[in-house]
């Protein structure tokens, strides 16, 4: 029961600090187990928790900063400007996937990449699908809000 546009925000972003650790998670999953070195510590040599901890202490200050000052505009802005749902569903997998790029490049750098062959374009794509995802659940919150509000009118 979101009464109003405030308390949809902050579900929205507890939604995409969600989506974002899931994606990060796989990332690390797909990506780092070709690391075979003890010079890198993911999931595989530093163990499920700590390294979840570890992206939450390394990422967090990121991601708060990130959605209250870069998402929420922006989402508020597409809302009010993007009449198409699947327009901003593309815009949100193009920013989400360009962000994913940012991710990768702070998660491994050159020596693991050209080292190790990783691939660039699984993060793009990991963190396009999390778009995705994010602009069909917004979708539906905005819905559900639009869908009470006339309730409430009649």
């Amino acid at each position: 029961m979101l009464v109003n546009a405030v308390q949809r925000y902050m579900v929205l972003g507890l939604i995409f600090i969600g989506i974002f650790f899931t994606a990060l998670i796989v990332l690390e999953r797909i990506e780092g187990y070709h690391i075979t070195t003890t010079e890198y510590y993911g999931i595989r040599n530093l163990g499920g928790l700590i390294y979840i901890l570890s992206l939450i202490l390394g990422f967090g200050h990121y991601l708060v900063a990130f959605y209250v000052i870069i998402l929420i505009p922006i989402s508020w802005l597409l809302r009010k400007y993007v009449c198409f749902p699947m327009m901003r569903t593309f815009i949100y997998m193009i920013g989400f996937g360009w962000g994913g790029l940012w991710v990768f490049d702070l998660m491994y750098n050159p020596y693991f990449v050209n080292g190790y062959h990783l691939n660039r374009m699984t993060s793009i794509w990991i963190f396009a699908i999390a778009g995705l995802v994010y602009a069909i659940v917004e979708n539906k919150i905005w819905r559900r809000g639009q869908m009470q509000n006339e309730q409430k009118a009649t």
